[in-house]
């Protein structure tokens, strides 16, 4: 511990002058050679005390008002503050009544810090006692500090008047000294060691008892700082005092320093530095049903709805661990149990709970400490899955709207990191807007019966075809990734050109890449894309690059195959007189919504639809419900059941956002944007336009008595 500490403290000496000139100024003060002269600085650092210890209060609070360990750092160095305030008023007033009275102003702010700060020990080792977690505790504990309070400004039984300090006065200053009353000599004097003391020896018992690296480096922060105030401060500001010793007031800068290193212990260490670990788990042996229904990509995030959602997501996350990912799982219940439930062995597990654990271990209020968590490991490996089971214990200790927000930013870390978030519902308990929320922000599991059977019709008619060709992939990005697993599953080993440097778990021998640009004619030649039987997949991030790209292939083939992703719907034309065979368009809504690609946002799914359109047997076709349709107040299972084998609806778009694969029981109401799947062979049409025309006529309007004429004269 001697050399790690002898590290931090010089780190610290190296980073932050800060420390050196308050340790200078301090041996000035200590010396005083020339009192008259070093009293303008004590009054100075006593104001310079008060800005910092405020400052970093009010910090540290407003990073997580949630967490209790802020709650109480901000009132122990609030009530610092208010203690050096009152001395930097109290040292400039000649009256010695007016100076009496800021001293008690000062001192208010002094007994609090003193008290909360065994709050804030309890709280940061998450400690509970008599004091802490029974009304007759607290009762007792903060009614013996109200009762000192009132001593103080009613009484003369803590501070009895106050002194010249002999020797310290200097022009426009006067340094007071106390007359101490005798709940100060009998009590506080010595009640007010214990706190520091008593938090010292508790650090220093869980730095010896935790085997966590991160909590240690935390830990050596407190203990540095917290040895300030007891190794100086109680010697030289109680002790030598009370024995006839007169010093010069510099316990406000010995409590700076602990303000300065207990915050660097919260701020810098606060966050659980989880390292990836590979799953050593066997999994269990799931049906192909059951890993369509629940399939998951990388950059989404998913919502297990189901009875049993808890055990589904583990098996489904334990199947995905064993294929070479790394995850991380967040619950509410012990680690140990989770093991040994549902079978995670080496995966890292942090444990949602308020009470004092050897195990990783996050708060449930503290929900900033929770994100910040996810968001290291999200950044030390891609392509990661979290799962955080206890959805309904978070939404219990904070409220829906705050972990609501706190999903969307895990979602974004999970987008900009190529990882999967799975969320089961558990427990939880929503109302109608709480669940429309839920269905907005996440993707729901399992995929209705429906659009699972269209799927896997067109997989069933594709799967000799896509084996058959030579895969080339220009780019490399969230598509290219979820491809190439799906791929390795198929036993098909692509080739891929870029200039991104490929970091993927999947083995290297499982694809080829040739480094350079896929735009260049030289590589297309060098990939093969001029050779029969080739398929070329564009995943290019711009869409002039992948229009540029698509020219460039035809240049040397005709004969090529070539799907290209074009994300804005007014590039689609381009690229079709560009010649690509199939098109994409992964963000369109208010045409061809083909980025839901039968239901499922899956890589090699999209190529499969993509080229199943190309058939002519399936189309995606969107209709609005007006008032008067068909559709209207009827639930989505019977719609299906009126479109029969023409159409089925897979998604809905209303005033609440896109519901991909939405609830049978969804009621349907005019403003509905409805998203379909096809059959073309029982509509006998062949062009887009006119698919449309004829599902819309499924949905004629019942006040339009011209259809209704149109549609006597059909039948």
């Amino acid at each position: 511990m001697k050399k790690e500490i002898s590290s931090v403290l010089g780190k610290i000496g190296k980073k932050s002058g800060l420390f050196i000139v308050l340790v200078v100024l301090m041996a000035i003060q200590a010396l005083a050679l020339d009192r008259e002269a070093v009293t303008p600085v004590i009054v100075g650092l006593s104001f310079l005390a008060f800005i910092v210890k405020l400052g970093l209060a009010l910090w540290v609070y407003l990073k997580n008002p949630s967490a209790k360990v802020n709650k109480f750092f901000a009132i122990v160095f609030l009530g610092q503050a208010l203690w050096d305030f009152g001395k930097f008023v109290m040292w400039q007033i000649f009256d010695p009544a007016k100076a009496l009275t800021w001293g008690k102003i000062s001192y208010t702010g002094y007994i609090l810090s003193v008290f909360c700060f065994l709050c804030f020990v309890w709280a940061f080792l998450k400690k509970k006692n008599l004091f802490n977690n029974t009304p007759a505790g607290k009762a007792v504990f903060y009614g013996v500090m109200i009762a000192v309070l009132v001593s103080l400004w009613t009484t003369n039984l803590v501070l009895e008047d106050v002194a010249e300090r002999d020797g310290f006065s200097s022009e426009g200053y006067v340094l007071w000294s106390y007359d101490y009353g005798p709940i100060y000599n009998y009590f506080f004097l010595w009640f007010q060691i214990l706190p520091f003391v008593y938090g010292l020896v508790l650090f220093l018992i869980k730095y010896f008892q935790t085997e966590e690296a991160d909590t240690k480096k935390q830990l050596l922060y407190v203990i540095i700082g917290s040895l300030f105030p007891i190794v100086i401060g109680i010697p030289t500001g109680v002790i030598l005092p009370a024995m006839g010793f007169v010093l010069p007031p510099h316990n406000n800068i010995l409590t700076l320093i602990l303000s300065v290193f207990l915050t660097i212990g919260i701020a810098k260490y606060k966050f659980l530095d989880v390292q990836p670990v590979g799953e050593q788990g066997k999994p269990e042996k799931l049906s192909e049903e059951f890993k369509t229904q629940f399939h998951m990509d990388y950059s989404k995030y998913y919502f297990v709805r189901h009875q049993k959602s808890v055990e589904i997501s583990y098996k489904v996350l334990l199947n995905y661990l064993a294929q070479k990912h790394y995850g991380l799982v967040i619950t509410t219940k012990a680690p140990d149990k989770i093991r040994q439930e549902f079978g995670i062995k080496t995966t890292p597990i942090i444990w949602m709970t308020d009470s004092e654990t050897e195990n990783l271990s996050v708060d449930p209020v503290d929900i900033e400490q929770l994100y910040e968590t996810i968001h290291q490991f999200c950044k030390k490996v891609g392509n990661s899955f979290i799962m955080i089971d206890g959805l309904d214990f978070l939404v219990q200790h904070n409220n829906f709207s705050k972990i609501l927000h706190f999903l969307q930013e895990v979602k974004i870390l999970v987008e900009n990191n190529k990882g999967v978030l799975i969320i089961p519902e558990g427990n939880l308990q929503m109302d109608k807007m709480q669940e429309r929320l839920i269905e907005k922000e996440l993707i729901s599991l399992p995929y209705s019966k429906n659009v699972l059977s269209a799927l896997q019709r067109a997989e069933k008619m594709l799967e000799k075809k896509f084996r058959s060709y030579n895969h080339v992939l220009l780019g490399f990005n969230a598509v290219t990734e979820s491809l190439l697993e799906e791929l390795e599953k198929e036993g098909l080993k692509p080739l891929i050109v870029t200039t991104k440097n490929i970091n993927h778990h999947i083995p290297k021998e499982n694809f080829t890449v040739i480094k350079g640009d896929p735009l260049s004619k030289r590589m297309l030649i060098k990939a093969g894309v001029n050779k029969p039987g080739t398929l070329v997949i564009i995943t290019l991030d711009e869409d002039s690059e992948a229009i540029l790209a698509i020219n460039k292939v035809r240049q040397l083939s005709e004969s090529t195959i070539v799907v290209a992703n074009i994300n804005n719907q007014d590039f689609v034309p381009i690229a079709q007189k560009a010649g690509a065979t199939y098109i994409v368009p992964s963000s369109s809504i208010g045409g061809r919504l083909i980025s839901l690609t039968l239901c499922a946002p899956n890589a090699v799914r999209w190529i499969m639809d993509a080229i199943t359109l190309a058939n002519r047997t399936i189309e995606l076709v969107d209709i609005d419900v007006t008032k008067g349709d068909r559709f209207e107040g009827k639930n989505l299972k019977t719609s299906d059941d009126l479109l029969g084998i023409a159409a089925n609806i897979i998604a809905v778009k209303n005033n609440t956002g896109l519901h991909r694969i939405p609830l049978d029981d969804y009621i349907i109401q005019p403003g509905d944007h409805l998203v379909l799947i096809a059959n073309l062979s029982p509509l006998k049409e062949k062009k887009p336009e006119q698919v449309r025309k004829a599902i819309s006529r499924l949905t004629f309007n019942k006040s339009s008595k011209a259809q209704k004429g149109k549609k006597k004269k059909r039948t």
